[in-house]
């Protein structure tokens, strides 16, 4: 059994950490101007320095559960960096661009990686229409950017007219290819938000940095 001397010091542990999750559910919720209702729920989620145990349950299985931020979590790491399969390793920096479908609205994530990305906080990406085509572009240390369009054409005109000017310079220019994975299902991708991670997968999970289109 634990003794309330250890409850008192994992509490204090659980509720930063919980706490950090509602706040930035909070914050994503405030960027979507959400209905005040739902605001006024994750606020009530909020882990108070009194609160008992029994509470402190209640107001975790709230959050997750009810109000869908297990969804939400899932949907948070969909955007992980990636290790590429060789150097240099993980630890470039990378901008994932989480696109969502605008045929369907509770579409899946559909991410693109940027390489070695620049560091703008401020990205102007397009749409595009995703299809069966891809275009695999490798930069000089041969960490790769993909996206798959309705034409090799059109994929490879994405990356290069929208992408690469976000690309640091010194890992240009790079070459390409023409691929193709069937079953992809046509739709028109809307960038949803980009997250930035300096270190690449070396840091976590975490970006240091998220923009919303």
């Amino acid at each position: 059994m634990m003794s309330k001397y250890n409850f008192d010091k994992f509490k204090k542990k659980f509720r930063k950490v919980h706490n950090l999750q509602v706040q930035r559910a909070i914050k994503i919720a405030k960027d979507e101007k959400v209905k005040n209702t739902k605001l006024s729920l994750l606020t009530d989620c909020l882990i108070d320095a009194n609160d008992t145990a029994q509470m402190l349950l209640l107001k975790s299985h709230f959050f997750w559960t009810n109000l869908g931020n297990l969804n939400n979590k899932i949907d948070a790491v969909a955007s992980i960096p990636v290790s590429w399969v060789i150097t240099p390793g993980s630890s470039i920096p990378q901008l994932a661009i989480v696109f969502r479908a605008k045929e369907a609205k509770r579409s899946g994530n559909y991410t693109i990686y940027i390489p070695h990305y620049n560091g703008n906080r401020n990205p102007v990406i397009k749409p595009y229409t995703k299809g069966e085509y891809g275009y695999v572009f490798e930069c000089k240390d041969n960490s790769k950017m993909i996206i798959y369009a309705n034409s090799h054409k059109s994929a490879e005109a994405y990356i290069k007219n929208n992408l690469l000017e976000y690309v640091d310079k010194r890992f240009l220019p790079g070459i390409g290819k023409p691929i193709k994975r069937a079953g992809i299902k046509k739709n028109t991708m809307q960038p949803y938000r980009a997250d930035f991670y300096p270190n690449g997968a070396s840091e976590g999970e975490r970006p240091i940095w998220r923009h919303y289109f």
